[in-house]
């Protein structure tokens, strides 16, 4: 075998025991013991080894793949240089190992095959294990950060600011500074008006046009759920952890359980009782969007006139609370020509043309490259979170990193949904310009009957029950009076079709 030789060498700090050039030393003293001549070097400085997006570390990987590659030693101070991921550190061997690249670690002793085997696997593990713990500590300090009152980094919400205090510690000669919400009393004012507006029931798009805001009304959504943030609290743990570019468990949000709350950190805009409104309203859609287990078509969409929700009693009928009840196929059938009835009239044909027309006007056309760069931008984003959050653990103050990290998820947070509302904004542009009156109707005709199709085959009904709520927010059956009301979801500045009753479905 060859002994020309190459060195990897990964810093996530630069503490002198593990410095680019502290390991640089080490290796090439190890070259000399074993006679080997090092040809090229490969380094990722300030890098995390949580995955192998490194730009050295994939150099080296084509390097080590390409005929010709003029060197057949990798050295390594020790396993954890590699990754601290035991499937990358396996890969990368493996790879070594099908291109006949012998990988040395310093920290290793010369052994038999076997023995090496068994201690790259142990060592692999407690590589993995530290960064799982640097994880849970950046964590944990970033918790702490929140139960003492402060921001966890971030932009301000829309009618709040920043206000930066003093800790008074100084690190490399600069103040360290910490942040809480103060109200922007330039912006306040129409934040609190929506609010108001979406805690008395009234949807995203009504607000928006009955106030005259410039607001998108997908820019709203988050206001929404940030209801107890406007109450004067700071929640932090709102969002799901993400694996694989996704949500972990497909859920965007964390059950509100889990959520961490710190009351009364900074000036409110609305009550405690108005936020609960908001993300009841929030927490209903949501619900109403799921596919679930009950047989009901109107399951999660069924309400009093006062919001007491009808519930299935097992046998058939709709009931409220534990007083009168009503047979669901009435109730169904009654829905679902009402339904028919509405979406078919001219009225909501002009309707959903009009809000279609509003929903473009006055935006210019949406940029792919504009997209693509906040997709790139995100994705950049993801991996820096990821590599900040192991520094912690080498560091005795994780302080200023941690809010490194609360400030690169608040970047992220909003790039997404930046990119969120500017696919939006082409989808309906493109629509806008593509469908007349004539596809609509018939668009809408269609809706109808496959929602009442599935709605007779219980098979199907979960399908049913799932287009239903993208259509409609909520149905309104009174039971002392028996005429039903359907709000609907598609409705902006107003209500799609005027409520009408039906024939009585219960005898008192």
């Amino acid at each position: 075998m060859s002994n020309r030789a190459i060195v990897y060498c990964r810093s996530s700090n630069d503490a002198n025991g593990v410095s680019i050039d502290a390991q640089r030393r080490a290796l090439h003293e190890l070259a000399v013991a074993r006679g080997l001549v090092i040809v090229d070097e490969f380094a990722d400085a300030v890098e995390s080894g949580k995955d192998d997006d490194r730009p050295a570390f994939q150099r080296l990987i084509s390097t080590l793949k390409a005929p010709g590659r003029g060197w057949e030693h990798v050295l390594v101070i020790d396993t954890s240089r590699i990754a601290r991921r035991r499937l990358i550190a396996m890969m990368f061997e493996r790879d070594c190992a099908r291109y006949g690249v012998h990988l040395v670690y310093k920290s290793l002793p010369e052994s038999d095959p076997a023995t090496d085997m068994v201690l790259r696997s142990v060592l692999q593990a407690f590589d993995e294990y530290h960064s799982l713990v640097s994880r849970a500590k950046g964590l944990a300090g970033m918790a702490e950060n929140v139960r003492q009152g402060w921001r966890a980094g971030g932009k301000a919400p829309r009618g709040y600011q920043l206000e930066y205090h003093a800790t008074g510690a100084i690190r490399e000669g600069v103040a360290v500074l910490k942040s809480r919400l103060a109200v922007d009393e330039a912006k306040a004012g129409r934040v609190r008006a929506y609010l108001l507006l979406r805690a008395q029931g009234i949807s995203r798009g009504m607000a928006i046009a009955r106030l005259q805001l410039q607001w998108p009304a997908s820019s709203t959504h988050s206001m929404d759920w940030q209801a107890l943030t406007y109450a004067g609290h700071t929640v932090w743990g709102m969002h799901a952890e993400r694996e694989g570019g996704a949500a972990a468990g497909g859920e965007k949000r964390r059950q509100r359980k889990d959520w961490m709350i710190q009351r009364d950190t900074h000036p409110a805009l609305i009550s405690d009782a108005q936020a609960e409104a908001i993300l009841a309203q929030c927490e209903r859609a949501l619900q109403g969007r799921r596919v679930r287990a009950s047989p009901m078509l109107l399951s999660g969409l069924l309400q009093a006139p006062d919001g007491t929700a009808w519930h299935s009693d097992g046998c058939g009928h709709y009931r409220l609370g534990k007083g009168r009840k009503i047979a669901a196929h009435r109730v169904d059938d009654a829905v679902l020509e009402r339904l028919g009835d509405d979406l078919a009239s001219d009225a909501a044909v002009q309707h959903l043309m009009r809000a279609l027309a509003e929903l473009t006007a006055g935006e210019g056309p949406v940029d792919g490259r504009h997209l693509a760069s906040l997709e790139k931008r995100i994705a950049s984003l993801t991996t820096q979170i990821g590599r900040t959050v192991d520094l912690c653990a080498a560091i005795d103050d994780p302080a200023p990193i941690l809010r490194r990290v609360s400030d690169l998820e608040h970047q992220r947070s909003e790039l997404a949904s930046q990119l969120a509302e500017l696919r939006a904004r082409r989808h309906q542009a493109r629509s806008a310009t593509t469908i007349d009156a004539r596809q609509v109707r018939s668009l809408l005709r269609r809706l109808v009957r496959e929602i009442s199709d599935r709605a007779d085959e219980p098979d199907h009904r979960a399908q049913a029950r799932l287009a239903l709520a993208e259509v409609i927010e909520c149905v309104t059956l009174d039971p002392d009076h028996p005429t039903v009301r359907l709000h609907y979801a598609i409705a902006t500045g107003g209500n799609l079709a005027s409520p009408r009753g039906f024939e009585p479905l219960y005898r008192p």
